[in-house]
C-alpha cells in the first residue's frame, strides 16, 4: 500500500461518509446516491473514495458487508427467496458476505463463468440491478451470510 493509499486508513468517517454509506449498503447507484443528497455524482464518487480508504477496503460491496451485523438475531428468510434454487441461495449468502464474484467462484468451487450465471439469475429473480441492491435485499431479508470454508 503506498503512502497516497494509506492516508485516511483508519479516520473516523464524516457525517456526510456515513450517509453516503448507508445508502451504498441499501444497494443505491451513485446516480440515486447523488439524486438523494442532492450532490453531483462526481461529489458522490469522491465520498465513496475516501470512505473506502477510511475503511480499509477496494470495493463497495466489502463497505456494505461491514455494515452487517453478525451477531444480530438471523429470521426465516420469507418468501422472496423461494425461487432461488439452493446453489443461487448460496451464492446470494456469499453476496451478503460481502464476496465478490470471483472469490464466489472459488469458494463454491464452480466456474467464474457459472458464478456470473447464478448472479445474473439472481438479480433477475429479486428484480434488483446489482449485486450490490442483491446483498442490501439479502440484508433487509435477514439472510444469513455464507461461513467461510
Amino acid at each position: 500500500m503506498s503512502t497516497s493509499e494509506s492516508e485516511g486508513a483508519g479516520e473516523p468517517l464524516t457525517p456526510r461518509e456515513h450517509q453516503v454509506l448507508r445508502l451504498v449498503g441499501e444497494g443505491r447507484s451513485t446516480k440515486e446516491i447523488a439524486r438523494e443528497l442532492g450532490i453531483t455524482r462526481a461529489t458522490v464518487r469522491c465520498h465513496v473514495q475516501r470512505t473506502l480508504t477510511k475503511l480499509g477496503v477496494a470495493t463497495r460491496l466489502q463497505a456494505a458487508a461491514l455494515m452487517i451485523n453478525p451477531a444480530a438475531p438471523t429470521p426465516a428468510p420469507p418468501h422472496v427467496t423461494h425461487d432461488l434454487t439452493p446453489r443461487e441461495t448460496q451464492v446470494l449468502r456469499c453476496l451478503a458476505a460481502g464476496i465478490g464474484r470471483a472469490e464466489i467462484a472459488k469458494h463454491l468451487f464452480m466456474s467464474p463463468h457459472t458464478a456470473r450465471t447464478h448472479l445474473q439469475r439472481i438479480l433477475a429473480k429479486l428484480d434488483v440491478h446489482s449485486a450490490l441492491a442483491a446483498m442490501a435485499l439479502a440484508r433487509g431479508l435477514g439472510l444469513k451470510p455464507q461461513e467461510s470454508a
